[in-house]
């Protein structure tokens, strides 16, 4: 204001070369002024821009839900079978859902059914194909959703309480399932252990060098995760990893080789807590739950979802998404959109909007 005061007050001399004077500061300015606005106009472009080349699959914490498809019975036997889900799609549209559990059975007459046992066989989508179609329907409508993981726990009677895998490989439910994906889930929309493996010695290797797939480039797309442990496991690491066309692999415990590790379950957050947080350090995608049985639910007691929600576990499944009546406890992801930055593999200039954003 002083240098304009002046040029307004001073000598004749002074006025007369005023505009002189006045165009050669607006020319002085008018790059400056230029590049300040262009900083400020460009600079959430730019961050985005930089984060898609930093932000992967494994940089994300979701909300997922245990026995995704279950009904409770009419009668239930136990507490840990009292409650319903909605239908799958809903959950995803409506409750932010973006991990899945699906429990199959081989039955001759009708390929994969989808219930969690006889006493306890309410079901939302009575087969495979059924829960498939579900969640391909949203995806469709939903193409930019980030990656959803799905797991499937093949139920055999003989396999869990004996370990025994004699009817496992006489029902081949491992290749029927394997089938059953590559049929209704279309391949681009999938990413396999041969896509993160890439042209690298293992799976492991991979990881380790290259990092998991980039955010953007795997939205709209799901992953499937064999859940199983004991001869199950070993059947399929066996026969089906790495040729298998859809399943990465996961342990549960450190027994796997470690070519096959990439994806683990560890359902105890605050026993696991810090195995859980040095995995998500490492790189692996880690999958735990904040409640079991209706205990958290009945004392409306939140420590093991605290603990989940800290220790870094990618996906955190829940037997209650949303809230129910007469039950004040449900899981939410805080901050999430519906999902959020992971808060031990994410990088530090991560938000919730970069991983997702749903209205």
């Amino acid at each position: 204001m002083k240098f304009l005061g002046d040029l307004e007050t001073g000598s004749k001399a002074s006025r007369i070369k005023s505009p002189v004077a006045i165009i050669t500061l607006l020319m002085l300015l008018t790059p400056l002024s230029g590049c300040l606005n262009n900083s400020e106009e460009t600079s959430p472009s730019s961050t985005s821009q930089d984060l898609e080349g930093l932000l992967r699959i494994n940089h994300i914490q979701m909300k997922g839900t245990h026995n995704s498809y279950h009904v409770e019975p009419l009668v239930s036997p136990t507490r840990e079978y009292m409650y319903t889900h909605e239908e799958l799609n809903v959950q995803a549209s409506q409750l932010g859902v973006r991990q899945f559990e699906i429990d199959v059975w081989w039955d001759i007459r009708d390929g994969l059914r989808v219930y969690h046992n006889q006493y306890d066989s309410g079901t939302t989508c009575p087969t495979f194909e059924n829960c498939m179609n579900t969640l391909l329907e949203w995806s469709n409508a939903n193409p930019n959703h980030h990656t959803t993981f799905i797991w499937i726990e093949p139920k055999d009677w003989p396999e869990q309480s004996m370990d025994i895998t004699t009817t496992v490989q006489m029902s081949g439910i491992l290749d029927e399932i394997e089938s059953e994906i590559t049929q209704f889930w279309p391949r681009n929309k999938t990413i396999t252990p041969a896509d993160v493996q890439g042209d690298h010695p293992s799976l492991n290797d991979a990881l380790a060098n290259e990092g998991w797939p980039l955010l953007e480039d795997s939205r709209g797309k799901v992953i499937f995760v064999l859940l199983a442990t004991g001869g199950m496991r070993e059947i399929y690491l066996e026969d089906y990893f790495p040729t298998g066309r859809m399943f990465p692999m996961f342990t549960s415990q450190d027994d796997s080789p470690s070519y096959a590790q990439a994806i683990f379950s560890l359902t105890d957050p605050i026993g696991d807590g810090d195995e859980i947080e040095h995995l998500a350090a490492e790189g692996y995608i880690v999958r735990t739950r904040a409640d079991s049985g209706g205990e958290e639910a009945d004392n409306n007691d939140t420590s093991r979802l605290e603990a989940a929600l800290s220790s870094g576990a990618h996906s955190i499944s829940t037997d209650y998404p949303a809230k129910v009546e007469s039950i004040e406890y449900w899981v939410e992801i805080p901050g999430g959109t519906p999902s959020r930055c992971n808060p031990v593999s994410a990088p530090d200039q991560c938000s919730s909007e970069n991983i997702e954003y749903v209205d």
